[in-house]
């Protein structure tokens, strides 16, 4: 393991490859991971920013102000829609606002093993991240901490919208291709998409990479703004987020606990023989233990099959047992929800922990209303409710189609 000093190194997406900046020097560009590791220098910290396609970015308002409430709920939350376990994640937050009773907020996760597959040319030299963060929260690091910013920037091929409020990260939006005329026809739809989810989209200015120039003319005629060409290499502000491992702050811990060991064994020749003895000792100890550990798992098996039994019996009940989950209480409440009679409902579909209802609305702001009333349902409360962009019919209304999920 490289030995922590005072210059950081920072890793992050290109428009075709990845990018190295040391703290005083030019950016490098770098085709792959394997040639970062044999560019860094000994003693650098090494910082590496995540492309968009390697992490989840969700933003959330949680009913809660005290962080330490807010890992909680983001826990809870992950653990509801994340669809691989919640140990094979990292995951961390940072709040873009707060008010009297809750806070909105974006959480970051990556999955473990596509970070060991990422990390891999790293690792295999040496090299271990000592923090890991979304590149986007970097961009919006670099924006102005009382504006709201509109990013375009490109990242290995693809093409990064990110809307940054106050320096802090609101939504992001990845489009496949770096063309004027795809980004012109995602525009309207990617804007209607941020503001059902409460992110602000009257910008006070553009920020376009220099990579980017041919997309400012789309930009300036669509949001009527001027395009301010933004240099988003070198060090950028480093967001407070930290996706590295438990397990790879582990092997950092016990690289340097060694390293301790070395340099004491080093002076003294009758500690290194005790340390020996001690070590021996320990080892006999954790022998024993593990030997203990292993009887009480073996003895804990029955009580835990049982224990899953049961689960598994009340999530096969609870559609036959639970009022609220009829399909005449659900049709009920989505019915009365209505915000006017001529918002119909056309096809309604029921499954054991979910439901769906597909509809069609006068208008657009009429489907985004009902969204609203169907989240404040209290009596809908168990689900997680969520929806599609409406889509804009040839007669102008527009049909929409809402989630709800337990």
């Amino acid at each position: 393991m490289k030995k922590s000093g005072a210059d950081t190194a920072l890793l992050t997406p290109d428009a075709d490859g990845w990018r190295l900046s040391f703290a005083g020097g030019a950016a490098r560009k770098i085709a792959t991971l394997g040639e970062a590791a044999a560019a860094l220098t000994n003693g650098a910290r090494l910082h590496l920013a995540l492309p968009c396609q390697a992490v989840l970015l969700e933003r959330m308002t949680l009913p809660a102000t005290d962080r330490d409430e807010l890992a909680g709920m983001v826990q809870l939350q992950l653990e509801k829609t994340l669809p691989f376990p919640i140990e094979g994640v990292s995951s961390d937050f940072v709040v873009v606002a707060s008010g009297a009773n809750e806070s909105t907020l974006v959480s970051a996760t990556a999955q473990h093993t596509q970070l060991d597959a990422l990390c891999a040319p790293l690792r295999a030299r040496g090299w271990l991240p000592e923090k890991i963060t979304p590149f986007p929260m970097h961009i919006a690091g670099a924006c102005p901490a009382d504006e709201t910013v509109l990013a375009v920037y490109p990242e290995q091929g693809q093409l990064v919208v990110a809307i940054c409020e106050k320096s802090r990260l609101a939504w992001t939006y990845v489009l496949p291709a770096l063309d004027a005329e795809s980004l012109r026809s995602a525009l309207p739809q990617m804007l209607l998409g941020a503001e059902m989810e409460g992110v602000p989209v009257v910008f006070s200015r553009i920020h376009l990479a220099q990579e980017c120039a041919p997309l400012a003319e789309v930009l300036r005629e669509f949001f009527l703004l001027p395009v301010e060409f933004a240099d988003f290499t070198g060090l950028l502000p480093e967001p407070d987020v930290n996706l590295v491992p438990a397990s790879w702050q582990a092997d950092v811990a016990r690289g340097a606990r060694a390293a301790n060991w070395r340099q004491r064994l080093i002076a003294a020749g009758v500690v290194y023989v005790l340390a020996i003895i001690a070590a021996f000792a320990y080892l006999a100890w954790l022998k024993a233990q593990a030997r203990k550990i292993d009887a009480q798992l073996t003895a804990a098996q029955p009580v835990e099959k049982f224990v899953l039994s049961q689960e598994t019996r009340w999530q096969t009940l609870a559609p036959a047992i639970d009022p609220s989950r009829y399909a005449r209480e659900l049709l009920y409440q989505i019915n009365k929800d209505r915000p006017t009679e001529d918002i119909h409902i056309t096809e309604f579909d029921l499954q054991p922990a979910q439901w769906r209802i597909v509809g069609e609305a006068p208008s657009a702001n009429l489907a985004i209303d009902y969204l609203s009333k169907l989240k404040e349902e209290k009596e809908l409360g168990a689900f997680v409710i969520d929806a599609k962009p409406p889509q804009l019919l040839p007669n102008e209304h527009a049909q929409f189609t809402i989630f709800g999920k337990l």
